[in-house]
């Protein structure tokens, strides 16, 4: 099994070392690097590429929406926030994986990790299975309703 390679950016010190604790305890995670602000991370990921970033939306200065929006390609995105208002928001970006309000239990963000793991994965590493190679990529819709 392949670890993604991740990074914290969250601007309080104690939330990023929960975060850290909580990556630590997941076996599909490498912490690469954490930062307390976002242009720190910018910086970093200019230089280095990372499979998933747990980001903090609330942050002095540049928020974590304004952080997305300066990255070309962004990895997956898990946003963690005290913040349910900005839920809907997220998922305006096909980065963001999932979006997880602190406090945040060990088991919710082992499900979220593993979601993103899944969509981190190769074509050629997926199961796939007879059934799934005989499929037909068809779809239709019935417009009239019936």
């Amino acid at each position: 099994m392949s670890q993604m390679d991740c990074i914290i950016i969250d601007d309080e010190s104690t939330a990023r070392s929960i975060m850290e604790h909580l990556v630590l305890q997941n076996e599909k995670l490498k912490l690469v690097d954490q930062f307390s602000d976002a242009i720190q991370a910018i910086k970093f990921l200019n230089q280095s590429s990372v499979s998933l970033i747990f980001l903090d939306i609330h942050m002095p200065s540049f928020s974590g929406f304004d952080f997305i929006q300066t990255l070309k390609n962004p990895p997956k995105i898990i946003l963690t926030t005290s913040d349910k208002n900005f839920a809907i928001e997220a998922f305006e970006y096909d980065c963001i994986v999932d979006y997880l309000v602190k406090p945040i239990s060990q088991s919710r963000f082992n499900k979220a990790v593993e979601k993103a793991h899944k969509l981190n994965r190769k074509p050629s590493e997926k199961n796939t299975s007879q059934n799934d190679q005989n499929q037909i990529n068809e779809l239709y819709i019935n417009i009239d309703g019936v």
